[in-house]
């Protein structure tokens, strides 16, 4: 018979720190995790002194159970609701143009590339891997409209094992030659791509890759397009994920397009791209009916602060998406925004909200909530992912205030609470000793070892 001790692979003690709820962090200082075999947490015992850990460890493995020091804590891994993999080749360049601008200039000839699907297997490879050092454990990846590279794409993710939604991007008007589809062989491929991630996933109870319909933006896309990918999204049952309000410039060229359509929301939600599976990034510049529209479809926003400053496209107003509940979470949109980290990210909302308004600003807690459960809620996915409840699989990150190296400086009267803080906002990949993604140590290709101070 099996007992409970030989279902866990794994057991940490020490500090574990998650949100309870957007105003609530739980700071648990002597806690018992255990992982089970299937890379669920099986049990969470708070409050355990140290002399009664070896009592609640009965039967347990001794090589099974971490015991983590003074400088370290364990949080959730952090999701990135939105990011462009092709776009991280240019990380961090070419940020002195607007949107529309910025994508003819910089995006679309960089794109281009991967029609090559060893090109691209190359330099996503640099992505993904980039990604989950910066503790993103999952993440919502646009690639481009080439199938065979969007193969290469799922077959990384899932060598290097974050959990990621992925889009085989479409687009067949308004955009260069070269990257321009028809209508015919767009659906065609993202139904093969479809395809290509159901016989990957094949025998995976739970899989780390799901198809992701992806309209770049409806400029991009004709009313036959959208209408077309709405169809595959319901005949598969999948999310779809899209650009909405980001830029003036593009809701205005975006209404010429669908003048039947009374406002950018709701071209989407005309043609089947609306419901409880939709991730919209930025809406900087929505109407409050736009909001409400989302919060009647249930659809979720990916706050994307840092590409919105660097872009020059302004300042979402989160407070009133988090007043009216509409889901939200943070995005990188590398490479709009420059660093593929969700701590900029969310450092990036808190500038934007102080700027915005300082009496009503995100504060600590919304801003954990939004990296971590927030996401999770945007993808459907609090029911296994977000933070350390029962039952829920263990994606994580074992944090190290004092690995060599370190940006975060501790001194004696820091506690618990302002290590954490001081993560949150000094911190960076190297204070990530490990990634854990659905109960197993993700292995990074070519990362460095961790040394404490």
């Amino acid at each position: 018979m099996k007992t409970f001790a030989s279902s866990i692979s794994k057991v940490f003690y020490g500090t574990l720190i998650h949100s309870r709820s957007i105003k609530e962090i739980e700071y648990i200082k002597q806690g018992l995790l255990f992982i089970d075999t299937q890379g669920k947490i099986a049990k969470l015992v708070k409050d355990v002194a140290q002399d009664k850990v070896d009592a609640s460890l009965e039967g347990v493995e001794a090589e099974k159970v971490v015991r983590l020091t003074s400088d370290q804590f364990i949080i959730p891994g952090f999701i990135d609701t939105h990011i462009h993999a092709p776009q991280y080749t240019f990380c961090g360049n070419g940020h002195d143009l607007p949107l529309l601008e910025w994508l003819d200039t910089h995006t679309f000839p960089r794109e281009s590339k991967f029609q090559d699907a060893e090109y691209a297997r190359k330099l996503y490879s640099k992505s993904v891997a980039r990604s989950l050092r910066n503790g993103t454990t999952s993440a919502c990846w646009f690639a481009t409209i080439h199938l065979g590279a969007c193969k290469e794409l799922v077959n990384i993710i899932q060598e290097q094992g974050q959990r990621a939604y992925v889009g085989k991007v479409n687009m067949n008007q308004n955009s260069p030659d070269f990257l321009v589809e028809t209508t015919e062989s767009s659906v065609r491929d993202t139904r093969a791509f479809v395809e290509y991630v159901k016989e990957v996933n094949v025998g995976n109870t739970s899989p780390l890759v799901t198809p992701i319909i992806t309209p770049r933006f409806a400029i991009s896309c004709d009313s036959e397009l959208l209408t077309e990918l709405g169809k595959l999204a319901a005949e598969y049952d999948l999310p779809i994920q899209s650009h909405l309000c980001e830029n003036l410039n593009e809701i205005g060229f975006t209404m010429s397009l669908f003048p039947n359509s009374v406002n950018y929301t709701s071209v989407y939600a005309d043609h089947g791209l609306l419901n409880d599976r939709t991730i919209m990034a930025h809406c900087v510049h929505m109407k409050d009916e736009e909001l409400d529209l989302m919060k009647e479809k249930n659809a979720g926003i990916s706050h994307c602060a840092n590409s919105n400053f660097n872009l020059k496209s302004g300042m979402a107003d989160v407070r009133k998406m988090l007043n009216k509940d509409i889901k939200v979470g943070l995005g990188t949109d590398v490479a709009g925004g420059y660093s593929p980290s969700i701590l900029e990210a969310l450092r990036a909302s808190r500038t934007a909200s102080v700027a915005r308004d300082t009496e009503t600003s995100l504060v600590v807690a919304e801003l954990f909530y939004l990296a971590t459960v927030g996401g999770a809620r945007v993808m459907e996915l609090e029911d296994k992912i977000g933070n350390f409840e029962v039952g829920k699989e263990f994606d994580a990150i074992l944090v190290n205030t004092q690995v060599e190296n370190s940006p975060v400086d501790v001194f004696d009267h820091d506690s618990v609470e302002t290590h954490f803080e001081k993560y949150l906002f000094v911190g960076d990949d190297r204070n990530n000793e490990k990634i854990f993604v659905q109960g197993k140590e993700v292995r990074l290709p070519g990362a460095a070892v961790a040394h404490r101070k």
